[in-house]
């Protein structure tokens, strides 16, 4: 009778100690250095394209370099031990989280612009120079199909240029964008669900997928909210006196005595719209300029605005030199501002 040999099972080329000085170093000279040149280009890239009035509404949340024993348990599963790791380099090859990102955003809307955002960025396979460029072809999409977990997220890998003694090396990392929501799930659950390790009981997976349902929900009634409250900031700003132009009619101003409550909230609104204005360095939508108002004075400058009759008459009463584009949803273009591949694309293609 002849012998059956049993086949090994496959394994690493390496021992975890290998890997361990290996990953140490690594992470010395390119993980860490990536990760910070990551966090700093996105924030300063989000600070160039995203308005002042909304920057609070997506953020650099944190950022890692994947601890060595997350790494070295991720190639036990056989996807990596299949994939040909002849050595200690080829791990950058198929895995890429070793570095990563997050950005956290209101709602999922701001993900689809945080997505815009990211495909004006070079490819990495351009032959120019970059300090930040999307890896091709690797857009993944949980948001609205989410992992079997309930795990949703919008994820791209990035890569940039780290110099080391033998010249720059491209860095991969992975950029994760979620919602507020989607970001809590995460904390709640610590994540344990879709992280390689044992297996948990059906029912922690069970309650974990519902609650990623819940929230997912409550995101989509979130963004619900958030489009009605930009209708009504909307419509604060399209009305019938002057239209969207610098000639605007300036209604009568409505008496009111020196130093009287009316007055003294008429200087504050002014004060207010000059502030926000002159902190713009970029094309700004009228209506959230209008919100951001409203916010602070309550929805009852709305009718007549204190006097001004409309909100772009408050507007120009306040900052002259400000020009306002009738294009789209109407533009507070501020003064000493020029076009850049920033601007919105619809003032690109109509101002001169």
């Amino acid at each position: 009778m002849s012998e059956i040999k049993r086949q090994e099972a496959p394994r690493l080329p390496f021992t975890y100690d290998e890997f361990l000085e290996w990953y140490e170093r690594r992470t010395r000279v390119a993980y860490e250095p990536a990760r910070i040149t990551f966090e700093r280009l996105l924030a300063e890239q989000l600070a160039q394209q995203i308005g002042e009035l909304d920057k609070h509404r997506i953020k650099v949340s944190s950022s890692r370099v994947k601890e060595p024993i997350r790494t070295w348990k991720k190639l036990q599963k056989p996807k990596y031990l299949c994939a040909g790791i002849d050595s200690l380099d080829d791990i950058e090859r198929h895995i890429d989280d070793l570095v990563g990102v997050r950005i956290v955003c209101n709602n999922k809307s701001d993900i689809d612009a945080v997505r815009d955002l990211l495909f004006a960025f070079p490819s990495s396979t351009s032959s120019e120079p970059f300090g930040l460029a999307v890896e091709v072809d690797s857009e993944k999409e949980y948001v609205d199909n989410p992992k079997e977990s309930g795990y949703r997220a919008y994820h791209l890998n990035l890569v940039t240029k780290v110099p080391c003694p033998t010249g720059l090396i491209d860095v991969r990392g992975e950029l994760q964008v979620r919602t507020l929501l989607q970001d809590s799930w995460g904390d709640l659950t610590h994540e344990d669900t879709y992280k390689p390790g044992a297996p948990l009981p059906a029912l922690v997976t069970t309650i974990s997928r519902r609650l990623a349902d819940l929230l997912a929900t409550v995101d989509d009634l979130a963004q619900d909210l958030r489009e009605e409250l930009d209708r009504l900031a909307q419509s604060a700003v399209e009305d019938e006196i002057g239209g969207l132009d610098n000639n605007v009619a300036v209604l009568p101003m409505v008496a009111a005595p020196p130093g009287s409550e009316f007055a003294l909230e008429r200087d504050l609104i002014l004060e207010e719209t000059r502030k926000i204005v002159h902190s713009l360095n970029r094309p700004t939508p009228l209506a959230t300029i209008a919100s951001r108002l409203q916010a602070t004075f309550g929805t009852g400058i709305r009718p007549n605005w204190l006097g001004w009759g409309s909100f772009k008459a408050l507007l120009l009463a306040a900052c002259p030199d400000v020009s306002i584009a009738n294009y789209g949803p109407g533009y507070v273009i501020p003064a000493g501002s020029f076009p850049d591949k920033t601007w919105p694309e619809i003032l690109l293609d109509n101002l001169p």
